[in-house]
């Protein structure tokens, strides 16, 4: 028999050198990846236009930290009377300071306001319209991520401050906005409201879950932005909500866990800065041009689509209602002028769903505190 040839196996040289060839492409390979995506995440469109705010009066919610106090050392520097709302007043009073100094603009200051309490923004909104005599801008900025917790008023709490609590902020300070216009509202919101569910028939959202509380509270506010222009677009009051990108915040700090801790290191690594994260608000804060896009989403300092649901007239007016029932003003409130010929069109049965919606967050919330 003719005997078989047998080829040589490769060294141990050969196979530690083409494990290591492989490894290197691999490991490249994923580094590079990391960094297209860090890139991707960190993309940001500036905002251009160098449009001033002499005289102009501008108010921020949550403004010690992040996009807030970014967005108000910009608007400072371009020579904006800055309020600063804050639930910390002490540490609001140090960012209205340094803020001042580093744009040597003297019009600067802080205002304490909880945002979890419809008490403590009545009396904001109080103490504001004493000292100011208009508002040109508000920015509802402030946000909660976090545990499963009640508001003062028995309400969830991130649907309570993310939306509720600014939608009572801009319903009480209507009138100055329309004295003031043509003004601005820019509501923070995200472009993950699109895995939001806003269920009426489940605000206490009893199987809670941080990631579809958040959801639900930014698509509340895309309704908000909505409606409001709706309402109160013919006044000159334009209305814009605003998506600004994966931001590098303290947002996260609450986040509970290992994992809490990994998402801290990794967005802090991977994300924006709160100076880009803060442009498209600075944009829809000053620019020119805006009057036509009221009522719309903007990312990256241009429109963006929406989800068509977002724009849907009866939600978004059950909201609104719902909202003020929430906040206690029913057709009776002084306050509610505006809306009664709204409300008046609201049916018995969905103003007693509202207020078993009610009751059922304060059972919530006492079944929170009876832990």
């Amino acid at each position: 028999m003719d005997s078989v040839t047998r080829k040589p196996l490769p060294s141990k040289g050969v196979q530690s050198f083409t494990l290591v060839i492989i490894s290197t492409t691999f490991l490249s390979s994923v580094l590079l990846g990391i960094f297209l995506w860090r890139m991707y995440l960190r993309w940001t469109v500036k905002c251009k236009s160098e449009n001033r705010l002499d005289g102009k009066t501008v108010l921020i919610t949550g403004a010690t930290s992040g996009i807030g106090k970014a967005t108000a050392h910009e608007l400072a520097l371009r020579g904006a009377r800055v309020i600063l709302a804050c639930r910390n007043q002490q540490l609001g009073e140090a960012v209205a300071r340094t803020i001042s100094k580093k744009t040597r603009n003297g019009d600067v200051l802080a205002l304490y306001l909880d945002l979890a309490s419809l008490q403590c923004i009545r009396d904001f909104v109080k103490q504001f319209k004493e000292k100011e005599n208009k508002l040109n801008i508000l920015i509802n900025n402030a946000g909660y991520f976090g545990p499963k917790a009640a508001t003062v008023d028995g309400y969830e709490r991130t649907f309570g401050v993310n939306y509720l609590g600014h939608f009572y902020l801009t319903y009480l300070l209507h009138d100055l906005l329309m004295k003031s216009a043509p003004s601005r509202i820019i509501n923070l919101s995200s472009n993950y409201y699109v895995k939001g569910n806003l269920n009426f028939n489940d605000l206490p959202l009893v199987n809670y879950e941080m990631m579809d509380a958040y959801s639900r509270s930014k698509l509340a506010i895309m309704h908000f932005t909505v409606e409001a222009h709706r309402m109160w677009s013919w006044e000159a009051i334009w209305t814009f909500s605003v998506h600004p990108g994966c931001v590098a915040t303290s947002v996260l700090r609450r986040y509970p866990g290992l994992f809490g801790k990994i998402l801290r290191a990794f967005s802090a690594f991977m994300f924006k800065s709160s100076e880009d994260g803060c442009q498209t608000v600075v944009y829809c804060a000053v620019a020119d041009g805006l009057r036509e896009e009221s009522g719309k989403f903007f990312e990256n300092c241009r429109v963006v689509p929406t989800k068509d649901y977002v724009r849907d007239k009866a939600v978004c007016k059950k909201l609104w209602l719902l909202s003020l029932h929430l906040c206690g003003l029913d057709e009776t409130h002084p306050e509610n002028k505006l809306q009664s010929a709204a409300t008046n069109s609201l049916s018995n049965s969905e103003t007693e769903a509202g207020s078993v919606n009610r009751r059922q967050m304060v059972k919530e919330t006492n079944s929170l505190s009876d832990r």
